[in-house]
């Protein structure tokens, strides 16, 4: 069991290569029996987050826990209390599923009881004698998640774990992992570029982009801090455009025929709805944004194309 209630601590961990920012001063703590879903698009400097935490690369500065013991000097016992599945996976070619299975295990001295293999193969849809040359990607992906949920571990460190799955496979994935995450309360870290991704299965979210943590909250807290996206359908055309008090607390408008479209925050909806007080309009639609609305939000991207000024809900 992990000595504390903290199970991944950084403080100020930056990597540069080179001229190039990897991460900058990631202050992040993921606790104890928690699912942590990390997002960011590629390039972002999540698999670098993940490499410094194992010690398969250095950080320039700052420094890191897991379970308490320094990521450095106190590798091997970070590393037998974790399971980890990397974003590209490498196995022999002219091996079995099942072979591979078996020696990977036996590599990293996991106990393990077979019986639980086989029922786990099943519900991912793994033919186990298929030689890994023989294996679509999403399959190979299949050995790995195998590899990562048998084991009786504190910790789950997942690189992009769907990667190469369909959809009903991943849903399957999402299912196993939370129930495993439930009976052993162990904690998850969970990398990805996809939202859909953590949203099924995570406790908080952080959100890194261009080596920067810029936000940590709950989905739910995520949530509060979306825009509204308003839809009104008026009578006439001439009426299609905002009053000047209004044009400066909206964002994204477009305008088609007499159908008005903007984004705007919930401290503004109201100086909104007292505007269509004023006006004649058949229709009327306010719609929370969805979490990927709320992602591309957060990197000054709205779902319209154009730049965001402002990210966090402070704008518009």
């Amino acid at each position: 069991m992990q000595p504390n209630q903290t199970t991944i601590k950084t403080i100020a961990l930056t990597k540069h290569y080179g001229k190039h920012i990897g991460i900058q001063n990631l202050n992040l703590q993921v606790n104890r029996g928690e699912i942590f879903g990390f997002l960011g698009p590629n390039g972002a400097g999540k698999t670098t987050t993940i490499r410094t935490l194992l010690d398969m690369i250095r950080p320039t500065s700052g420094r890191a826990t897991i379970f308490g013991y320094d990521t450095q000097q106190e590798t091997q016992k970070i590393h037998n209390q974790i399971a980890y599945l990397p974003g590209e996976l490498g196995f022999p070619k002219n091996w079995t599923a099942q072979r591979t299975i078996r020696y990977m295990f036996k590599l990293y001295n996991r106990s393990i009881k077979w019986s639980a293999v086989k029922q786990l193969a099943s519900h991912l849809n793994l033919d186990m004698d298929k030689k890994v040359h023989e294996l679509s990607k999403g399959n190979k992906q299949k050995i790995g998640i195998i590899l990562t949920l048998i084991p009786d571990v504190d910790l789950l460190i997942l690189d992009e774990p769907t990667s190469g799955l369909d959809p009903l496979i991943k849903n399957e994935f999402y299912k196993l992992l939370a129930e495993k995450q439930a009976q052993s309360n162990c904690t998850v870290f969970l990398s990805s570029h996809q939202l859909e991704d953590v949203e099924k299965v995570a406790h908080r979210v952080g959100i890194i982009n261009k080596g920067a943590l810029i936000e940590v909250s709950t989905l739910t807290e995520l949530k509060k801090l979306a825009f509204k996206h308003v839809e009104i359908q008026l009578v006439s055309s001439a009426d299609a455009k905002l009053p000047a008090q209004l044009t400066k607390r909206v964002k994204n408008v477009s305008v088609q025929d007499s159908k008005l479209s903007f984004v705007c925050s919930r401290s503004n909806l109201d100086a909104v709805l007292s505007w269509l007080q004023t006006v004649d309009f058949s229709d009327v639609n306010v719609r929370n944004s969805t979490l990927e609305d709320i992602f591309l939000e957060y990197y000054q991207v709205s779902p319209y194309g154009n730049s965001l000024n402002s990210n966090k809900g402070k704008a518009a």
